[in-house]
């Protein structure tokens, strides 16, 4: 049996620093992955490791990166004064 490509994602990865999470949503109907991960990082260094690196490419594709920051929960506010 081959590797999946969770985690194949997590062992590239995790060259760069302790990958507690890696997520590979999967859509439904095809079966597929929707082209797109989820990688969580022990510490902001980690993080800092792999944007340091120019590009990524695994397995011929070339990876595009982006760091997610936290969204703040809207609060919502009581209009019935």
């Amino acid at each position: 049996p081959g590797v999946s490509p969770t985690e194949e994602l997590k062992e590239y990865f995790s060259q760069f620093g302790s990958v507690q999470r890696c997520q590979l949503p999967f859509d439904k109907d095809t079966g597929f992955h929707r082209r797109y991960c989820w990688i969580k990082f022990s510490t902001p260094q980690d993080v800092q490791n792999v944007f340091q690196k120019d590009s990524h490419i695994l397995e011929g594709a070339k990876l595009t990166l982006k760091q997610q920051t936290r969204r703040r929960r809207s609060q919502r506010t009581n209009q019935s004064e």
